[in-house]
Formats: C-alpha cells, sequence, structure tokens
C-alpha cells in the first residue's frame, strides 16, 4: 500500500472561478471538463547549489474523465479520470498504449495516469474516501540520430510499452457550485507519494515534458492573409506554475567562471494537485471527456 498523504487545499478552488458559495449535492453522474482542469505536478529539490530544499513545479496537465456518486449507496459510486500532457485536448494514447491520436504516435514517449475506483466511502468531515488503482502507461520510443550529408532528422524505433498498476486512495474535498446552479461544481485535492512507493511513477513524471496548459482555448484565422501574418489568433486562460529561484549572475554580465546548477530536480517524492470542474452529464455542454 502506498505511504500517501492526502491534502485537498480549498485554495485550488479560487482559481476554477472564485471562492465557494456552499456545498451542493454530488448525487448524480457527471464529467471532467477538460477544457477547465488541471493537474499540476510537483517534486522535490534544492536552490542555492543544494543548501535549501524547495519545491519544483514539473509542470501542469490535462485532465478528463467520469465521475458517478449514489449518497444513498456509495458502494455504486465510480470515480475514474485520466492526466496526460497537454499535446492535445485528449490523452493520445489508452491505458494499453494503444495510439488513439495517431497524429501524435511518432513522437519519442507519452505518458498516461490513470485512477479507477474500487471502493468510495464517506468521512465524518463529510469527504469522500476512494480506493483504488493508479495506472501509469509509458510508451517510449528509442531515437536514432546519425548526422550525415542525407540527414533529415531523427528515426524512432518501434513503441516500447510500460504498464505498472499500485493501490492509492485519494480523498475528496466537499464540492461547490461553480456558478451555474447544480450543474457543474468545483473540487480540488492533491495526493503524495514517495518515489520508493511508485518508482516508475515518479520517474516518468520527473522525465516527462509538460507543455503549457491553456484552459478553454479558442483559435480563429485573422480576416485577412498579408505580409504581417502570424498565423492563427488564440485566447485563453494561462496555467502559471511557481518559477524557480533566480541564479546569480556575474557582475560583468557574463556568467563565465559562474557555478551551474544552482536549482537542481532531486525527484524523491511527487506531488498531484487536481483542479476539477466538473459538469453534469445530462448538461448538454461538451466536456473533453475522453477515455475508453
Amino acid at each position: 500500500m502506498f505511504r500517501y498523504m492526502t491534502l485537498f487545499a480549498l485554495a485550488g478552488i479560487f482559481a476554477l472561478g472564485g471562492a465557494p458559495s456552499k456545498p451542493t449535492s454530488t448525487e448524480g453522474s457527471w464529467l471532467v471538463d477538460g477544457r477547465h482542469s488541471d493537474a499540476q505536478l510537483i517534486t522535490d529539490g534544492t536552490t542555492d547549489y543544494g543548501k535549501t530544499k524547495i519545491s519544483v513545479a514539473l509542470g501542469v496537465a490535462r485532465v478528463n474523465g467520469r465521475i458517478t456518486l449514489d449518497e444513498a449507496d456509495l458502494t455504486k459510486s465510480n470515480v475514474e479520470f485520466r492526466i496526460f500532457p497537454a499535446t492535445s485536448m485528449t490523452q493520445p494514447i489508452d491505458e494499453d498504449g494503444k495510439f488513439l491520436n495517431h497524429w501524435l504516435e511518432n513522437l519519442s514517449n507519452h505518458t498516461l495516469i490513470c485512477f479507477h475506483s474500487k471502493e468510495v466511502t464517506k468521512r465524518a468531515d463529510g469527504r469522500l474516501q476512494v480506493t483504488g488503482n493508479l495506472i501509469l502507461t509509458r510508451v517510449d520510443r528509442n531515437v536514432e540520430a546519425s548526422p550525415s550529408e542525407a540527414y533529415s532528422g531523427p528515426v524512432y524505433g518501434p513503441p516500447i510499452l510500460h504498464r505498472v498498476s499500485r493501490e492509492a486512495t485519494f480523498v475528496f474535498d466537499i464540492p461547490a457550485s461553480a456558478g451555474n446552479g447544480d450543474k457543474e461544481i468545483l473540487s480540488s485535492g492533491s495526493t503524495n507519494m514517495f518515489r520508493e512507493d511508485f518508482p516508475q511513477l515518479v520517474r516518468a513524471v520527473v522525465s516527462t515534458y509538460w507543455p503549457p496548459v491553456i484552459q478553454d482555448e479558442q483559435c480563429q484565422a485573422p480576416d485577412g492573409v498579408g505580409q504581417d501574418y502570424h498565423g492563427f489568433q488564440c485566447s485563453g486562460t494561462y496555467v502559471e506554475t511557481p518559477a524557480l529561484p533566480e541564479a546569480p549572475h556575474a557582475a560583468s554580465g557574463e556568467d563565465v567562471g559562474v557555478q551551474q546548477n544552482f536549482n537542481a530536480v532531486v525527484g524523491n517524492q511527487l506531488t498531484i494537485l487536481v483542479h476539477l470542474r466538473l459538469m453534469a452529464r445530462n448538461s448538454g455542454e461538451p466536456a473533453a471527456a475522453g477515455g475508453n
């Protein structure tokens, strides 16, 4: 069993749409709105050349999934979600490593984190305690790069699939209304694990590139195309992560002779901070749920 420490910070609710008004009913079926949900991935590190311990934000990921809650009989409830890099709105691979978005299949690697509940119970404080399987699916490719006059870029070998599962327990906070009656609710939380509990997951998350997440991104072509054309015009909400401490610079403005590695990633533990917007499945609104 994991040595999981679960903490659910209400501060995450403010990031998704303001202060919570009041707890609302969670009865029914919900979709995780992939356009307004995210997972922040944080590990441990050092700064000041190893003298000070810090938290290092590895990046932000997209989240989608489905949640069904039966308050009268929680044994009929089900919680599942997926965490993946923001290279697309839905995950490019499924849990078995099969490519769902074939235009991404030639990338060197893919990382997918899935959770499937087995037991849902309510704690004395009203929070939901969910135990289930946390699954890592990782697809890697060996890269062959032989520079020559005919070199046209790296050549990727056949995919190598890694799939590992461990039991995990999450505790979900009491959802609050998102301002649209009971059709949308907000929830947030985090889980912390040590490398020795799930070394494959911690290693994969640390080594994966997590592109920036832009929530509710809208792109459109400009009205006219001329010499000043700069591509599509996009808008949305950029999800920022805390920046690392800035390394000192030489007084002359040159970095010659300045010691490197002012900040370093240690990777002995991993924190996943999740912000979820849940939409009623009968609301008729698209939620980019994805999944199998």
